[in-house]
């Protein structure tokens, strides 16, 4: 495989690639993680993400895993506009993914998630997470002023979306729900399983993954 190049397995996936891309764009614009080892890509995206070092209670992430046609070794950030640009050159066809020329380098891709060591510990129904992340939706749609700049509209979501659901356990902050529903995780009649490693939690759907860190000094 070419170095400035990932070849999908199928059309399907780089379809899927670009719902993931478009929904967090609409959370936040800012950068996606690519993560390639052997035939699986994993692509993270920030879903609440702390502006500084303990600026935040929790950091918030959403993750899928694509099927590679060959195998390929990246760790790199781009920006998600110009991930959004290499696949609108794509035909409908074309499974060849030129990465983007230019890195980019947020603060919060330097956090490792791990890789193994995930124990399950409960399951969720995602009609109860739907409803919680509309709920969370309401309060920040409440809370904001009008033409609000980009810190109020930061520390309102900070604040909502880092509030505990009453009705999870293990406790699970509101944002994870939201990261659920609005990366379009959640299915109708199915459920989603909690999985905890150290201090990070995982829930995970047939659709995909959301992972949530407490900041260490919380705890």
């Amino acid at each position: 495989m070419s170095s400035e190049a990932l070849i999908f397995d199928d059309t399907t996936s780089v379809q899927d690639l670009a719902k993931l891309i478009s929904r967090a764009k609409s959370i936040e614009d800012d950068s996606a993680q690519l993560m390639a080892r052997s035939h699986a890509l994993a692509v993270y995206v920030p879903v609440l993400v702390p502006a500084s070092l303990g600026s935040g209670e929790f950091t918030i992430l959403g993750m899928r895993v694509h099927r590679l046609a060959e195998p390929a070794t990246l760790t790199a950030c781009y920006s998600l506009a110009s991930i959004q640009d290499r696949l609108a050159r794509m035909g409908d066809s074309s499974r060849q993914f030129a990465l983007p020329p230019v890195q980019a380098h947020p603060q919060w891709a330097g956090i490792q998630v791990p890789v193994s060591g995930w124990e399950s510990v409960a399951q969720i129904e995602d009609r109860v997470l739907a409803e919680a992340a509309r709920s969370g939706i309401n309060a920040v749609a409440d809370a904001l002023p009008e033409n609000p700049g980009k810190p109020v509209i930061s520390q309102v979501r900070q604040r909502i979306w880092s509030s505990i659901q009453p009705d999870t356990d293990p406790k699970l902050p509101l944002g994870a729900s939201f990261a659920m529903e609005t990366l379009g995780f959640l299915t109708a009649d199915g459920h989603s399983t909690v999985y905890r490693s150290g201090s990070w939690l995982r829930l995970t759907s047939s659709r995909g993954h959301v992972l949530v860190r407490r900041d260490a000094a919380l705890i």
